[in-house]
């Protein structure tokens, strides 16, 4: 891997929403040649080609990428990409992930085997983008930005698939997104999903983790454990507290899965906290 050569790089860490939470943005002008990977990350990374263009290698299948193209990097996936020797790219890139995260980019027509797509017209697209590289200190003003840059990503996609029967899978995805981020401080199961959708269970978890990488059941502790931090970094919450509050009855198995995606327990990742040290998921929704 390459040394990265960055223009402008803030890193927000607004990760305190349901639906969207917003990482980094920064924008780059790349070397010839320049390449980045092979590497896999926790969230989502979208790139926005202003001029220029490169190639993105996702599980060994190959993206010619070029000026006015979005080109997106899915979570769990093994990701390498490199600017063209003759006529390197110049992007900016916002690092992003959150409940509504698939969902918009779905409708936008991006999907794992899909991450490319050319805008019909990117004019607000990339004013959205300004504004959050502009007012990265505003959180919520970034927050507010970023639905607006969905909208346009969504409505200019030249991607955008039809409605189809087919695309009722999505809102099997979505049903059972919007179900855990109620329900999760309320013990469930799987079946509780498959009563849901009224879908077999086995095609269940394949649809969902086609679309998101996990399984249901992988999602649902990984939610948990995101709003566990959030209640760790109040001092006067106890441990228990916390754990019934996610759907834990026994805290002892509250912290073995606490320890399980965050590499710690939750009383040290509170200490940490209390310094001002977040401590990223292992692995998250």
């Amino acid at each position: 891997m390459e040394n990265r050569h960055y223009d402008i790089c803030h890193f927000l860490n607004y990760n305190t929403y349901n639906d969207l939470n917003l990482y980094e943005i920064g924008t780059q002008k790349c070397p010839p040649s320049y390449s980045y990977g092979p590497v896999v990350r926790e969230h989502y990374i979208l790139h926005y080609v202003y001029n220029g263009k490169g190639m993105l290698n996702l599980n060994k299948q190959l993206f010619p990428v070029q000026q006015g193209e979005v080109f997106v990097l899915s979570p769990n996936v093994t990701t390498f990409y490199q600017a063209d020797e003759q006529d390197p790219w110049n992007y900016i890139w916002l690092h992003f992930d959150g409940a509504k995260a698939v969902e918009y980019l779905r409708e936008a027509g991006i999907s794992r085997t899909h991450p490319v797509l050319h805008m019909r017209d990117s004019t607000t697209l990339i004013l959205h983008m300004q504004e959050i590289l502009q007012n990265s200190t505003d959180e919520l003003y970034c927050i507010g930005s970023l639905y607006h840059f969905f909208q346009e990503l969504v409505v200019n996609s030249s991607c955008r698939p039809e409605i189809k029967m087919q695309d009722a899978r999505l809102s099997y995805i979505k049903a059972i997104i919007d179900y855990i981020s109620v329900k999760y401080h309320e013990p469930i199961r799987v079946q509780d999903f498959v009563n849901l959708c009224g879908l077999e269970r086995s095609y269940l978890t394949r649809i969902f983790k086609e679309a998101t990488g996990h399984s249901p059941q992988e999602y649902l502790l990984s939610y948990r454990v995101k709003m566990a931090k959030n209640l760790l970094k109040n001092p006067e919450i106890s441990i228990e507290y916390v754990a019934n509050s996610v759907g834990y009855v026994d805290p002892f198995a509250f912290s073995k899965c606490f320890k399980k995606h965050t590499g710690m327990s939750p009383t040290q990742y509170r200490e940490l906290s209390a310094q001002g040290i977040e401590i990223p998921a292992i692995k998250g929704p």
